[in-house]
């Protein structure tokens, strides 16, 4: 078992110490990101020298790129463009969630409100509502309204009707 955890460690984690090696740098952007690379850009903030480079010797397994080894300014790279990759996606889904809904989003996503709010109440222990007649009225109203959701969006937008019903309110903890 040793003689294995040993022969993982010579052949994995000894060569990726050569990587270990480089400058890194620390910086920001105009927009607060922080960013690590071995170049820091011309226009970052706050630029921290986090590790400097090593001299070694070749064939040490230090600085020297071996052939067939992958760029490590390229891998970075790949790395920077998928974070700006990601933040785009972001800034889409904000903005189309700032678009107003379709009809047919609204009202589905309504529906699954109501559906939600159902099995929520129908979780909820007897206490909760005083009286099983209580329990089945809360629950009675959210699935009506979901029934005139269904039957005729147009009324259950033009006509909201906030609940408060005959709900035991929670005991206050002292």
């Amino acid at each position: 078992m040793k003689f294995r955890l040993i022969a993982a460690i010579i052949f994995f984690v000894i060569p990726g110490l050569s990587y270990l090696s480089a400058d890194v740098y620390r910086w920001s952007d105009a927009q607060g990101n922080v960013f690590y690379g071995n170049q820091p850009p011309a226009d970052g903030r706050d630029v921290k020298l986090m590790f400097k480079e090593t001299a070694s010797t070749p064939g040490a397994g230090g600085a020297v790129r071996e052939e067939g080894q992958p760029n490590v300014d390229k891998i970075i790279q790949e790395l920077e463009d998928e974070g700006k990759r990601e933040e785009a996606r972001k800034k889409a889904e904000s903005a189309k969630s700032g678009a107003p809904l379709s009809r047919d989003e609204m009202i589905a996503a309504e529906k699954v409100k109501l559906e939600k709010k159902i099995a929520e109440l129908e979780e909820m222990p007897l206490d909760y509502f005083g009286s099983q007649k209580n329990k089945r009225v809360r629950i009675g109203y959210y699935q009506n309204r979901l029934e005139t959701l269904m039957a005729s969006p147009d009324d259950y937008f033009a006509n909201p009707a906030p609940f408060e019903g005959n709900v035991k309110p929670p005991e206050a903890k002292q």
